[in-house]
């Protein structure tokens, strides 16, 4: 099954909600800038919902490493999602695997350089980061990547089949579109994503 990264999870029912419905990965939002950020003491309260299977994602911008190293503890992350340029000791440096973004620049993709891209856990590509813009796959679907592709960008029940029957990709991230406001989630809208991930994969 291509794996289904639920994120901006601000509340425990919507992660239990999440893994009960399959997710492989919950985000928690560290971002200043974003609508679903929560504080890592936060994120520890509700990380409790997680079992075991599920992976933990921290998603940070322009955190700083003192930062994101207190929300790892707190939260006890097994991966973070950078939203900047990727740098060598940042990857040097970080405490767990890194999931790296490469974020739309008018009409293309920033992808960080390949050397650092093979020793993340996975690249996101994401013109959206939370807006809800949506994905052209067709910017991504005729080059190959050294790790797991996951793709996010406006996905919901109505657009996910779709977008993984043309690019296959390892998983699928999403935020806005199966909630009923920022950071909360629709147990209806959850439901028919995951229908509709596992339509396509059919």
């Amino acid at each position: 099954m291509t794996a289904v990264k639920i994120c901006g999870l601000t509340r425990a029912e919507d992660v239990t909600a999440a893994c009960a419905l399959g997710a492989g990965y919950v985000g928690f939002n560290f971002s200043a800038a974003s609508p679903r950020r929560i504080t890592p003491e936060t994120a520890r309260e509700i990380s409790a919902a997680v079992p075991a299977g599920v992976l933990r994602v921290g998603v940070f911008a322009a955190e700083d490493a003192a930062t994101i190293a207190r929300a790892i503890a707190a939260a006890g992350l097994h991966l973070v999602q950078l939203h900047r340029r990727l740098t060598e000791e940042e990857v040097a440096a970080s405490p767990v695997p890194i999931i790296a973004v490469a974020r739309q620049t008018g009409e293309d993709f920033a992808v960080p350089r390949r050397d650092l891209l093979v020793r993340c856990h996975a690249v996101l590509f994401d013109p959206s980061e939370g807006t809800g813009k949506a994905l052209d796959p067709a910017r991504i679907e005729e080059a190959s990547w050294p790790v797991p592709v996951l793709v996010a960008g406006g996905l919901d029940a109505e657009n996910v089949g779709a977008v993984i029957r043309r690019l296959r990709p390892a998983g699928v991230d999403v935020a806005s579109g199966v909630e009923s406001a920022a950071g909360i989630k629709d147990r209806g809208r959850l439901e028919r994503f995951f229908a509709a991930v596992k339509a396509a994969d059919a």
